[in-house]
């Protein structure tokens, strides 16, 4: 590590036992501080929530659970979080499902220690990270076709705003913080890269992500 860097507080989410100590080992020697370790989505849901790490790494398949899901679920509490999903497959729908999750970056298990630890310092630092090598299966005409779609979670709040709600009465509504609707909000609108929120709107029921209102609004 050179002296200028800071280390990373990394929680490392991976069931199989073996490779997860091995890992926790590597990424040590890397400079990284792995501060938690779990070998489960519950466990590591709690890891980063108590942590609260600069970075995350989670492997895709996590026994019987999914670690694209828990991955979903932690942006969802958080938008700011930052995951990067460690996967040893090239599938193109998993890949697809991971984009959709939230995550910032994608790293491969047949990787080299330094592309790991590149992967994980730069979607620390906000940035995204996707292993070269799985450039071919995410400039398939499938994922291409699908690279823009919002998560679950971005398209229920655009359809709340196009039904006439503030982003407040959407917090209220959602039982979320009107900062985390915010944050949503921004995601939303870099993703269809929209200027405004009407602009958001607009492009998200031009391309289907929505529906239109039925002449409702949500005010008072």
């Amino acid at each position: 590590m050179a002296p200028s860097e800071t280390p990373l507080r990394l929680v490392l989410i991976e069931d199989h036992l073996a490779l997860r100590e091995g890992l926790e080992l590597l990424l040590d020697r890397e400079g990284l501080a792995v501060v938690g370790t779990a070998g489960t989505a519950g466990a590591g849901r709690e890891l980063v929530e108590r942590l609260d790490p600069d970075v995350a790494l989670v492997d895709i398949r996590l026994g019987e659970d999914s670690g694209i899901r828990l991955t979903a679920e932690l942006i969802d509490a958080d938008p700011e979080r930052r995951i990067v999903l460690y996967t040893g497959s090239a599938d193109v729908d998993l890949l697809i499902s991971g984009l959709d999750s939230g995550a910032r970056g994608y790293a491969l298990k047949d990787g080299t220690p330094t592309e790991l630890k590149t992967a994980l310092r730069t979607v620390a630092e906000g940035g995204t990270y996707v292993d070269p090598r799985l450039h071919p299966a995410l400039l398939s005409r499938k994922a291409t076709q699908t690279q823009r779609m919002l998560s679950k979670r971005e398209r229920e709040i655009m359809d709340l705003l196009a039904q006439g709600l503030t982003g407040e009465q959407v917090a209220e509504r959602l039982f979320l913080s009107p900062e985390t609707i915010k944050t949503h909000i921004r995601n939303a609108m870099s993703k269809l890269e929209a200027n405004t929120r009407v602009h958001a709107i607009a492009i998200a029921l031009r391309d289907g992500f929505i529906s239109p209102p039925d002449g409702t609004t949500g005010r008072s």
